[in-house]
C-alpha cells in the first residue's frame, strides 16, 4: 500500500479559519463607528444652530409687527378694596369653626355583601343588587380590605 501524500495534520490546519484578519476587521469597524459618531455630532450641531437662527428671526419679526389701532387693549382692573391679611384671618378665626374630622374607615362597614347569581345556563354573575328571575342567589360577605378576586 502506498502512503498518503498529505498527512492529517495538514488537513486539520487547512480547515481552521485564518485568524490573521480579525485585528484588521476590528480596526475597520471601530473606524466606521467613529466616522458615524463624528457625522452625527456635526448634524446635531447644525440642527441646533439652524433652530437658534429661526428663533432669532421669529423674535425679530414679532418686534417689527405693529399693533393694530382698532384692537382693544386690556388693562388690569384695580382692586375695589384692599383688606389687610391680618384682618381677614381675625374675622375667619371668629366666625369659622374648625372642620369636623371624619374618618372614612370608621364610617364604612368592615364587610361588603355581594350577591352571586347562577343563571340557568351555568354562568355566574356578581352584583350588589338582586338577581334576575330564574337564577339562584347566594350572598357573599367579603372583608373590605381584601381583594375581591383573591377571596373567591
Amino acid at each position: 500500500m502506498a502512503a498518503p501524500l498529505r498527512s492529517r495534520a495538514v488537513r486539520a490546519a487547512a480547515a481552521t479559519p485564518d485568524r490573521r484578519y480579525w485585528p484588521l476587521c476590528l480596526a475597520v469597524a471601530l473606524l466606521a463607528m467613529f466616522m458615524f459618531y463624528v457625522t452625527l455630532q456635526g448634524l446635531v450641531r447644525e440642527s441646533a444652530a439652524h433652530a437658534a437662527m429661526q428663533f432669532d428671526q421669529a423674535v425679530a419679526a414679532a418686534r417689527q409687527t405693529p399693533v393694530a389701532p382698532d384692537m382693544p387693549r386690556f388693562e388690569p382692573i384695580a382692586p375695589a378694596m384692599q383688606v389687610p391679611a391680618a384682618a381677614v384671618a381675625a374675622v375667619a378665626a371668629e366666625t369659622l369653626s374648625p372642620p369636623a374630622v371624619v374618618h372614612a374607615r370608621a364610617a364604612a362597614p368592615a364587610v361588603v355583601e355581594v350577591t352571586k347569581c347562577f343563571t340557568p345556563g351555568g354562568e355566574a354573575a356578581y352584583s350588589d343588587g338582586p338577581c334576575p328571575e330564574g337564577s339562584q342567589a347566594t350572598k357573599l360577605r367579603l372583608p373590605r380590605d381584601m381583594n375581591v378576586a383573591a377571596s373567591l
